[in-house]
This record gives C-alpha cells, structure tokens and sequence, in this order.
C-alpha cells in the first residue's frame, strides 16, 4: 500500500471521527439548551410576573380594554398579513423542491427545500393542536382585563367548570418561529446561512408575538412557549430524517 493511499484512508477516516464528534457536539449542546429553557419557564419565569407587567402596559384600566386591539396596522397587517407571507415562505420551498426534478441548480437542494416545508407545517401544527386543547384564556379574555374567564397558572388545573380558553402556546407567532427550519436543513452545508435563519426565526417569532402582546390576544409566556415547541418539533424531526446536499455544493 502506497503512502499517499495510506495519507487519504488516515485522512477520511479523520473527516469522519471529527464529523461524528461534531454530530454529538451539537446534540448535547442542543438537548441542555432545550431542557433548560424548559426549566426556566417552568420555575424561574413566572417569578418575575413578566406576563402581567408587561401585558398591563397595552391595557387600559379606565376603559377595560387593549387599545388597539384592532388597530388595523397591527391586526390586518401585522397579525393577517405576515401570518400569510410565512404560509408564502414554506409554499415557495415546496414549490423549488418539486421544480428541482427539473431544474439542475436546484436538484442538489431538494432534499433540504422539503424539509423547510414539512418541518414548517409540523412545527406549527404541534403548537395549533396544543392551543386548540388548552384551557388557559388569551388575556383580553382574562377577567382581570375585563373579560370572564378566570386565570390560572401554567400546568396548574384550571378551577371547576371553567371553559377552555384556546390560547396557549401563541399560535401566531410559531409562524416566524418556524423560519428556523431553514437552520436544520442546511446546517451542515451552509453554516452562515442557516445560522442567519435561525435568528431570523427566532427574531421573527418574538416580533410576531409582540403584535399579539399589545393587542391583547397573548401572553409572553405564551410566545416564548411556541417558539419552545416549534424548536422542539423541528429538532426530532431532525433526528428523524437529516436532509442532504451533494457535496459539490458544500461551502
């Protein structure tokens, strides 16, 4: 066996231990930054009653309503209209990976388009059929802001006959979330671009869950809950299935 075959199997076999210790590296980085998020939400956020501070300052006392509740620049535009952009966004990916059977420069990215695309439909379902079953109310529904449903603490049972309130997680803003589907997908391949994704999404949801803040339809808690759940569905469906790139189009 010839030193320069003996140089390239000592050379593959490098590329694939550091790949491996990479994999792992990034799982356990990944399952303590999830559990601890958890965590925290669970014991540490609700200590600082940010929910109420927060929500009370879009509220007002006198009139027992949120002001701008339906305020048309946030309840058209910036609740109905970015919801629909992010729908755009994962129809698009859905769209270029079925044209990747004929368009070359896309072929190599097909695999990671459809992935975006499920991983965004699943992501937000997990969050819509999670709030659908919830019992906890949106704050304009709290009668603390002049609604009739009364409040309870997370994972806490909710008093006698109290109807369901439909509202937590935060639905809208899993929308923005779910961009960090694109940071999953092409981790591997494109490092900048997936890493620009990942705070986009995550920048993305927290806007989105602002506009629901000060109209009143949610808590913050419930937004930092959503993006909890959608991260958490994208990172099992990345265990599942880990979509490819050829390597001819590595950065």
């Amino acid at each position: 066996m010839t030193p320069s075959i003996i140089h390239t199997k000592y050379h593959m076999q490098f590329q694939k231990n550091q790949a491996k210790a990479q994999t792992s590296a990034f799982w356990l980085r990944s399952g303590v930054w999830t559990l601890a998020f958890a965590l925290f939400m669970m014991l540490i956020y609700p200590t600082f009653d940010l929910d109420f501070h927060l929500s009370n300052l879009f509220f007002d006392a006198q009139q027992q309503r949120f002001t701008l509740r339906g305020h048309p620049i946030l309840n058209v535009w910036l609740h109905t209209g970015i919801k629909w952009v992010m729908v755009c966004v994962a129809l698009v990916s859905l769209a270029l990976a079925i044209s990747a059977h004929w368009l070359v420069k896309l072929k190599p990215y097909q695999s990671a388009l459809f992935w975006v695309f499920i991983g965004m439909v699943l992501s937000t379902s997990a969050v819509a059929i999670l709030k659908h079953d919830s019992m906890h109310a949106c704050p304009w529904d709290l009668t603390i802001y002049g609604g009739d449903l009364p409040f309870f603490d997370l994972f806490k049972n909710p008093p006698a006959s109290t109807k369901s309130g439909g509202c937590f997680p935060a639905g809208h803003p899993s929308g923005g979330f779910a961009l960090m589907a694109f940071y999953f997908a092409f981790r591997q391949y494109r490092a900048r671009f997936a890493g620009a994704m990942l705070w986009l999404g995550i920048l993305m949801g927290l806007a989105m869950g602002l506009v629901q803040i000060i109209r009143g339809a949610h808590f913050l808690s419930h937004v930092l809950w959503s993006g909890w759940v959608v991260w958490l569905t994208l990172l099992l469906l990345y265990g599942l299935w880990t979509p490819k790139i050829k390597s001819r189009h590595k950065a």
